[in-house]
């Protein structure tokens, strides 16, 4: 169980999981489909896509938290968990990764970095009251892979990353996989969202 948000800001409430791996990948939305492995391809339809994330900062610092906050709100995210050293926020049928490439221009808004930043893909569940809930296994690894980012870094669950690249959504074309290890000790694979200089160095070389 874990504290929610309330869109709007309506007080605390609590999350259901389901653990399950087949319950954690994203429902077909717009332009995904699964198949019986479930993986997503990709038609002419526009994609819809669960994301949450997670910043945090290598000091405590409530303004530069509190900035990220009030930007993913603006792109319609709810705050499942805030405080001046982190913050947890969902956006359900998203139509782009805007919260991630607002990950990517905090990540490095400061010298030396003091943002890291993870993102996961997310199941939507509904709530007895009617309103969405956030599967907590894809607020896990969001929070699992900040935790295991360098300041200045952002990474993305495979999943995640995976459904970006397939919907040709940026930052599709920065993405670099990798293996990186947890708090408790496991590797996990993942995407590194590589800068936006280096990725056009990269290309042009």
């Amino acid at each position: 169980m874990g504290r929610v948000m309330r869109p709007g800001g309506v007080g605390p409430r609590l999350i259901r999981t389901d653990d399950n791996a087949a319950a954690n990948r994203p429902r077909p939305a717009g332009g995904y489909s699964g198949g019986a492995t479930g993986t997503p391809h990709k038609n002419t339809m526009n994609p819809s896509i669960h994301i949450v994330g997670c910043v945090l900062a290598a000091a405590p610092d409530a303004g530069a938290i509190n900035d990220c906050v009030e930007w993913a709100r603006r792109f319609g995210a709810h705050i499942l968990d805030c405080d001046e050293s982190r913050a947890v926020f969902v956006q359900f049928d998203a139509a782009a990764a805007q919260l991630v490439l607002l990950g990517c221009r905090a990540a490095l808004s400061r010298k030396p970095p003091l943002l890291r930043f993870g993102y996961a893909s997310v199941v939507k569940e509904g709530g007895a009251d009617g309103l969405p809930r956030a599967g907590e296994r894809g607020v896990a690894q969001a929070r699992d892979l900040a935790a295991a980012a360098q300041p200045g870094q952002v990474l993305l669950s495979s999943q995640l990353g995976s459904l970006l690249q397939m919907a040709d959504l940026e930052p599709h074309q920065r993405l670099r996989q990798s293996r990186v290890p947890l708090a408790d000790g496991r590797m996990a694979s993942a995407y590194e969202v590589e800068p936006l200089r280096a990725a056009q160095v990269g290309e042009s070389a």
